[in-house]
């Protein structure tokens, strides 16, 4: 990727009010999905032509399929073999910080009543998952391609572990499982390969201990550019702050084998500092705040951008929203990002 200061969304775009209800995100009902089962693979592909098409147009040098076709990013993963879909346990929040967070009481109120996938025999990857993604997005961009994959840490500490001896034991078979799914994205061909570890940072702890060596066994092998997100958690979820371990978290990722680490910068307002963090890894900086809808201007955007490479070089630095877009309006995501491929535009002349 010889382009610097390229654009690209995290993982998910907007998701039409036409094809979820998007209420029903945290639960596992079967009516999330609003078109009727024998039409709903057709709507998927509609949704993603869309979303697709929609990054071409704002100016997006790297695409994602928008993550049409996931109910959650981490759900969507819950299909290895040694996972019970059916009986649910409790998804404990023990060690789970989010001290950083002003939850909207209505999230309080999901998350303390949360129900999970449990763990119950080994886990086993047996089929791909995301490769007749993969091809689909091949097949409608002729762009840059980047599929996003859950991380084997926060995997982890969202379902019940029922089987293993210790947490610890479960992430690394986890990771051993999800290196098998991005080997085969890898062979079909994806530019950037990025795995989503929000509790790299809820989970901090868990990350210093041993998140570093699951992603490293998770990442093994791949000739594609890959990268890690972490993140404050979806926009919505509440009013957000900087939180100090943010930068330590950070530091547990630069030290992994990833090429590329995704930061959320904007809503949380961090400032350049926190970049020291993130090693000599190239950075894909989080510019746009999801959790309102008015749209940056770009002015403000090419300002955020030379603070930034007063620490991280152009070359090594590239530009994004904070993290998923799916529960904004579809014409303010794609301002948003037509504002955000403005001011990489303008700082690009200037170098």
């Amino acid at each position: 990727m010889h382009k610097t200061l390229t654009t690209q969304i995290v993982g998910s775009y907007t998701k039409p009010n036409w094809l979820i209800r998007h209420h029903r995100v945290t639960s596992h009902a079967s009516d999330f999905w609003r078109p009727e089962h024998e039409v709903l693979s057709e709507a998927h592909d509609d949704a993603t032509i869309l979303a697709i098409s929609d990054q071409e147009r704002a100016g997006l040098d790297v695409i994602t399929d928008g993550e049409q076709r996931r109910q959650r990013y981490d759900t969507y993963f819950f299909g290895f073999e040694g996972i019970d879909n059916e009986t649910l346990g409790v998804w404990s929040m023990e060690n789970r910080d989010m001290s950083f967070i002003d939850l909207d009481p209505d999230v309080e109120e999901r998350l303390s009543e949360a129900m999970t996938s449990r763990v119950v025999s080994p886990i086993k990857w047996t089929k791909p998952i995301t490769l007749d993604d993969l091809k689909f997005l091949k097949c409608h961009t002729k762009r840059l391609t980047k599929m996003t994959v859950i991380g084997p840490l926060t995997m982890s500490v969202r379902l019940v572990n029922e089987y293993y001896p210790d947490e610890e034991s479960l992430g690394i078979a986890m990771a051993h499982a999800i290196n098998k799914e991005l080997r085969v994205l890898d062979k079909e061909g994806v530019d950037i390969i990025q795995l989503d570890e929000p509790d790299f940072h809820f989970r901090h702890d868990a990350a210093i201990k041993w998140g570093t060596r699951a992603l490293n066994i998770a990442l093994e092998g791949i000739q594609a550019t890959t990268a890690v997100h972490m993140c404050y958690g979806y926009a919505m979820i509440g009013d957000k702050h900087v939180d100090p371990n943010y930068a330590n978290a950070l530091a547990a990722i630069a030290a992994s084998d990833t090429d590329q680490i995704s930061i959320e910068y904007e809503q949380p307002g961090h400032e350049p500092d926190l970049l020291q963090h993130a090693g000599d890894k190239t950075v894909i900086l989080g510019l746009l705040n999801l959790g309102r809808k008015e749209v940056e201007s770009s002015d403000h955007i090419s300002n955020r951008i030379r603070a930034a490479i007063e620490v991280v070089p152009p070359d090594r630095l590239h530009l994004a929203p904070d993290c998923g877009m799916w529960f904004l309006p579809r014409q303010v995501a794609y301002a948003k990002l037509r504002s955000l491929c403005l001011a990489a535009e303008c700082v690009r002349a200037e170098l």
